[in-house]
């Protein structure tokens, strides 16, 4: 298994520069994500809020990313939805952790058992690729990219959400129900306050989104 490396304060700043990204990515989607969360009203089913949040994350972020001229995109594979810098060899998507996230000295794990689309993302870390130097790669699909997980979870007791982005490198579980909860890389980010939340704006697209469908 890959070695366990943990990055925070300012060399989390460094380490996501030189993967294309920035802490303000994350903060502007997890900010939006709180306010959607909030949108959800006690009639609506019990999932809604982390459902809505979760919605907005990846929205929010692919909105932060493919701001600027930074060569990040997006797909669905699957049925997961990648942000993915194809130069960089290098994808991302998005799911709620456990209480351990963000905490340095933390054991995190993602909330939700996870299937064999998301299986297969771990094993291909692994597989090909030893280094955690970036280069640019030319012509590359979404299987042969390093993907990340961007890691939240809402603190409902200490009013903010906690996030990081983290290499994932094993699962576990039983019965089936397998959880990402080894990490070869962790990327501490800035816990976010419940009353940083940004308003989101209704937004019209113009132009066509052609949306990537793998079989299953």
């Amino acid at each position: 298994m890959l070695a366990h490396k943990i990055y925070q304060d300012q060399s989390s700043v460094a380490k996501l520069e030189s993967m294309g990204l920035s802490v303000d990515d994350f903060t502007f989607a997890i900010s939006r994500a709180i306010y959607e969360s909030r949108r959800s009203s006690p009639l609506h089913p019990r999932t809604s809020a982390m459902s809505r949040a979760w919605d907005e994350v990846v929205a929010a972020f692919r909105e932060s990313v493919l701001s600027g001229v930074r060569g990040w995109n997006y797909m669905l594979n699957n049925g997961l939805e990648y942000t993915i810098n194809s130069e960089l060899g290098l994808s991302i998507i998005a799911t709620s952790g456990s209480k351990d996230t963000g905490l340095v000295e933390g054991f995190p794990k993602t909330k939700n058992s996870k299937g064999t689309a998301t299986e297969s993302l771990v094993s291909r870390n692994l597989d090909l690729f030893e280094s955690n130097d970036f280069e640019h790669i030319a012509d590359v699909t979404i299987d042969s990219t390093k993907t990340y997980v961007f890691l939240y979870y809402f603190d409902l007791s200490a009013q903010e959400v906690r996030c990081e982005l983290s290499l994932p490198s094993g699962m576990s579980g039983f019965n089936g129900h397998n959880k990402i909860d080894a990490w070869s890389e962790r990327i501490i980010l800035p816990s976010v306050p419940f009353s940083a939340a940004i308003e989101t704006s209704e937004k019209e697209f113009n132009e066509e989104i052609d949306i990537v469908l793998s079989r299953k």
